[in-house]
């Protein structure tokens, strides 16, 4: 006996995009201890992330799958769905961008195909996800529509990532970044990081350089090539990975209506780098070589 929950189709008006039942997808997860970094950080915007093909296996076990999840959310709502069925629920997470939501039931089992926008949603949410599973209740179906509509940036695009190098000439970035990771955030981040692109060149001499990025949506930090120069230091590329570091682990804040990257609280935590100041210096005394390489 099978029975076959759906919801309206994502547009304009507030509405659930519908799905079908398929194979649930692979998910990796983790939940680590990391106390320290759990009180340094704020809550994240997202508990998933998309992880490219080219991925290192260093990083993403399993042959990098396609989604990464916090295991300890989806098992969290997972609970949550539970206890507000009569059935047992089993929850598999998606990056599908068509099917937002669909659920079956089978032998007794709830079988659940849900969005990863909806692992870290308010409690609000989170409780109107489970009377339309249990019920479809039209008026829960249309917070959730709401909801996603709200947060649509996080529906799966084209990956502009392009391939992630991390095994420089004189560098390997990934070797700098586990050090940093287990040294000062109990090995609690989970980022990708690559050396940045060239870009084109004029000829002329470059008056600025970003020596590093990080982007919150994809969780990449990328380091400038021209960083990977056996005349720059370790520590200096260590000074520049962690920075980008903290600004996974301390997103930017609301202050006097503008964007602050980087509060007190975030250079002072800065400062915690065993090489902060003699990295600064060094920073000081070859700038200019950094903007002709």
């Amino acid at each position: 006996m099978h029975a076959r929950g759906s919801v309206p189709l994502l547009s304009p008006s507030p509405a659930v995009a519908r799905g079908e039942r398929s194979k649930p997808l692979r998910v990796f997860g983790t939940d680590t201890g990391a106390v320290r970094y759990r009180r340094l950080a704020r809550p994240m915007g997202t508990v998933a992330m998309r992880v490219p093909e080219s991925a290192p296996h260093a990083v993403f076990p399993l042959q990098s799958p396609r989604l990464f999840v916090h295991e300890g959310a989806r098992q969290s709502l997972e609970r949550r769905l539970s206890d507000g069925s009569s059935r047992p629920v089993l929850l598999s997470i998606t990056d599908n961008r068509h099917a937002m939501i669909s659920h079956s039931q089978e032998h007794g089992v709830v079988r659940a195909r849900i969005h990863h926008m909806f692992l870290d949603a308010p409690r609000r949410v989170q409780d109107a996800l489970v009377r339309y599973i249990r019920e479809g209740d039209h008026e829960a179906s249309n917070l959730i529509g709401h909801y996603i509509e709200a947060n649509s940036a996080r529906l799966a695009q084209l990956s502009r990532r392009g391939h992630l190098v991390t095994r420089g000439k004189h560098h390997d970035l990934l070797e700098v970044f586990h050090r940093l990771n287990d040294k000062y955030f109990d090995g609690a981040l989970h980022l990708l990081v690559t050396w940045g692109s060239r870009g084109r060149r004029t000829g002329a001499k470059r008056a600025t350089i970003k020596l590093g990025s990080y982007s919150f949506q994809d969780r990449l930090i990328r380091i400038h090539p021209a960083l990977d120069r056996r005349w720059v230091p370790r520590y200096f590329i260590e000074h520049v990975m962690f920075h980008e570091m903290l600004h996974h682990a301390m997103p930017a804040t609301r202050g006097t209506g503008r964007r602050l990257l980087h509060p007190p609280e975030f250079r002072e935590r800065e400062t915690e780098f065993r090489h902060h100041e003699r990295a600064l210096a060094w920073e000081k005394a070859h700038l200019h070589r950094l903007l002709r390489a």
